[in-house]
């Protein structure tokens, strides 16, 4: 698929305007807003049966007066991290609105710990329907045994594999509901699994915002796919990499039985149009070998914009104050 060029000029301006506004808003957080590394024990277990010991980094609401809401992050398929070693912006970015407005967040590293690069490309052995939805619940619980959050009010949000995974882990097979895992809602657990510092009772995810998620369409979910937690769903029209329509089609049927999904398709909207200021362009190194598909990532600023105020919007009515 080509490239739009033609409001190259338009979307410059609007670019440049849009992260001077960023800079302003997020410049005062810049050096109040700290983040600590921490160790978080996935529902997933190796192969001696232990608990998977993840690295995650909390970053605590800002001018806190008591318990907070929460948000887990999960990351894309090349990780947490930019070539320069640094958080990724677009999470960053996230994160810093989210201190700011009273919320406390966890971001989750499911591929360090592993020795797990990329799975962009070629996909890879963590995936989202097992391993990856395991972290997200570790996680989960790790955030319910912190003082000072509130545990009935933490939401799930992630990006394109993480996406993906947000969608495994709230469906009908995702980690808290599966009987035989610990913490599971029937409150039975096995010794193939590790324990978690909870009780089996324990509150489920609040909420849950997936962006341009993978696997968002029946065939990956199952034709009995369906979720209790409220969804909030966003993509781009021009993605090629996570396909609109057929993600379209699996929300408007699942709607349709019940679920309560908020879904937006952006026009003109490519893969991680909410990142802060990333170019428009191609991505040949995550070439689908089997499909021969060409990413094509970069902010939409007009989507980013929009998404920021609906995310807010949608955290404030399901986990905010």
């Amino acid at each position: 698929m080509p490239l739009r060029f033609a409001s190259r000029t338009h979307r410059s301006r609007t670019m440049a305007a849009l992260t001077c506004s960023i800079v302003l808003s997020l410049g005062a957080m810049t050096d109040t807003v700290a983040q600590e590394k921490v160790q978080v024990a996935s529902l997933d277990a190796d192969s001696h049966g232990a608990p998977v010991t993840l690295d995650a980094y909390l970053f605590r609401a800002v001018n806190a007066n008591g318990p907070t809401p929460a948000v887990v992050f999960l990351h894309g398929c090349n990780g947490m991290f930019s070539r320069k070693g640094a958080i990724d912006a677009r999470e960053l970015d996230w994160a810093r609105r989210f201190n700011a407005t009273g919320y406390t967040v966890l971001m989750v590293d499911s591929f360090t710990t592993r020795g797990q690069a990329s799975e962009c490309a070629r996909g890879g052995p963590v995936r989202p329907w097992v391993e990856r939805a395991r972290d997200a619940y570790g996680a989960l619980r790790y955030l319910q045994s912190l003082p000072g959050i509130r545990g009935d009010r933490i939401a799930l949000m992630g990006w394109s594999h993480g996406g993906g995974t947000t969608l495994f882990s709230i469906g009908p097979r995702g980690p808290g509901h599966l009987p035989g895992m610990p913490n599971a809602t029937n409150g039975t657990s096995t010794t193939s699994a590790p324990s978690t510092p909870n009780a089996p009772n324990a509150p489920d995810f609040a909420a849950a915002v997936a962006f341009y998620p993978g696997w968002c369409n029946a065939k990956a979910q199952g034709a009995d796919w369906s979720t209790t937690v409220p969804l909030l769903l966003l993509t781009g029209a021009d993605d090629v990499w996570s396909k609109a329509a057929p993600c379209e089609a699996f929300v408007n049927d699942v709607v349709a039985k019940g679920a309560p999904i908020t879904f937006h398709i952006y026009p003109g909207a490519y893969h991680d149009f909410d990142a802060p200021n990333m170019p428009v362009r191609a991505r040949p190194e995550f070439t689908n070998p089997k499909t021969h598909v060409v990413p094509i990532t970069g902010t939409q600023p007009e989507a980013r914009e929009d998404a920021i105020a609906r995310v807010t919007a949608f955290l404030a009515k399901t986990i905010g104050e």
